[in-house]
């Protein structure tokens, strides 16, 4: 695992830890700040962008942000599994001094996984937290729409890693999203594991526990406010969005 890194205006470069970087478009950096010490970092997953820039959940965010003229800096999926590690990563790589973090991590961590992409997550834990901080656990064999087999797997924590997670409570006034829950009977394209579900709530219920932090419960999402049972249509960016915003 090497560092990655990439300019962000008047911050300078940037880095973060992982294997390489995502460059799809969700992934967005930009900032107003000019120094490490701003009032606004915005860090969020694949469900900050969704399918497009304008009306996403990250350019309402930034533009409500911009009104009230504070200054921010927000980094969309640097990663292709951002996490909580990636979050720690990055804050401890740069040295960033924000006094308030709106975020949605948590989601990524707990998701059923190919076991090659989950050693990149695992990495990410223990690049600043050491080994046996995250373990590897099988879940189950999930058969996608071409008929392949696939065996997932998640990681599970030791207290560590909620501990470092709440190292950043203790620094800045940290914001989480908690993710909507959806049903296993929504018609989407691509159907979800059966473990994916349960993952929701084990997420939920590990930033729940996150001392120091505020965390925004949503209400259940349908097909008609998430369109693949994990990113938000226009509604449900607006839905998420009108939660939120109280709180930039």
């Amino acid at each position: 695992m090497k560092s990655i890194e990439f300019d962000c205006g008047g911050l300078g470069p940037l880095q973060v830890m992982g294997d390489k970087p995502h460059l799809g478009h969700d992934f967005v950096v930009h900032s107003n700040a000019i120094t490490s010490s701003f009032d606004y970092l915005i860090f969020l997953d694949s469900r900050g962008i969704s399918k497009q820039y304008y009306r996403s959940l990250a350019h309402m965010l930034i533009r409500k942000v911009c009104q009230s003229r504070k200054t921010y800096l927000l980094v969309c999926r640097p990663l292709e599994l951002t996490t909580w590690a990636t979050l720690y990563n990055f804050l401890h790589m740069n040295r960033l001094d924000p006094r308030k973090i709106i975020t949605n991590m948590g989601f990524v961590d707990f998701t059923p996984k190919k076991k090659s992409l989950l050693e990149s997550a695992q990495q990410q834990v223990e690049f600043f937290l050491g080994r046996g901080v995250a373990e590897t656990r099988y879940l189950e064999h999930y058969h996608s729409v071409s008929g392949v087999e696939i065996p997932l797997y998640a990681l599970s924590y030791s207290s560590t890693y909620k501990r470092a997670v709440e190292e950043i409570a203790t620094k800045s006034h940290l914001v989480v999203m908690n993710s909507p829950n959806t049903s296993s009977c929504q018609k989407i394209a691509r159907p979800r594991p059966a473990t994916f579900y349960h993952a929701i709530n084990e997420s939920n219920s590990f930033n729940q526990s996150i001392r120091g932090a505020v965390v925004i419960n949503f209400p259940d999402f349908n097909e008609t406010l998430s369109y693949d049972a994990v990113h938000y249509t226009d509604l449900g960016n607006e839905i998420v969005y009108n939660k939120v915003k109280q709180y930039t």
